[in-house]
């Protein structure tokens, strides 16, 4: 999306799956950032339920998305899914993000990586928080592997 808010061919589209993509704040926050930085894109919030997950990740390869972003719930079935997956996404056993590269779905894990930079920022002052929010946060920090 551009400072217009117009999305063109140029646009680069990220789909958010969730079960309850459209009431989740991440889309919106993400956009306010692409647009604040002057970045072509834009996440759209996709409520998939979980009997329809395998149709829909199998028909991104022809879809006009770039990607998109897999909620929690869904991050460790995809892993099963893909075509490929980075070096991270294969030793952690789960991904939250699939970037379409030449009609190929690529795993990869963003989120431990935003984290940790946001950790060693001036600006994270408290892990206990974090750590009981996100499973992340807790095997970053803990280094050791969540079990729910």
């Amino acid at each position: 999306m551009n400072q217009n808010n117009e999305i063109t061919v140029e646009t680069k589209l990220f789909g958010f799956i969730g079960e309850e993509a459209h009431s989740n704040r991440f889309s919106v926050t993400v956009n306010k950032l692409f647009k604040a930085k002057n970045v072509n894109a834009m996440v759209i919030p996709m409520n998939i339920r979980p009997d329809d997950l395998v149709f829909t990740i199998s028909q991104m390869r022809n879809s006009k998305l770039n990607g998109a972003v897999i909620s929690s719930e869904y991050q460790d079935i995809v892993f099963d899914l893909l075509d490929g997956l980075s070096e991270f996404a294969q030793l952690q056993g789960y991904c939250d993000c699939i970037f379409i590269k030449s009609g190929k779905l690529i795993g990869e894990l963003i989120m431990p990586k935003a984290l940790e930079k946001f950790a060693e920022s001036n600006y994270f002052a408290d892990d206990i928080a974090m750590n009981s929010m996100c499973h992340y946060f807790y095997e970053l920090t803990m280094g050791e592997k969540y079990e729910s």
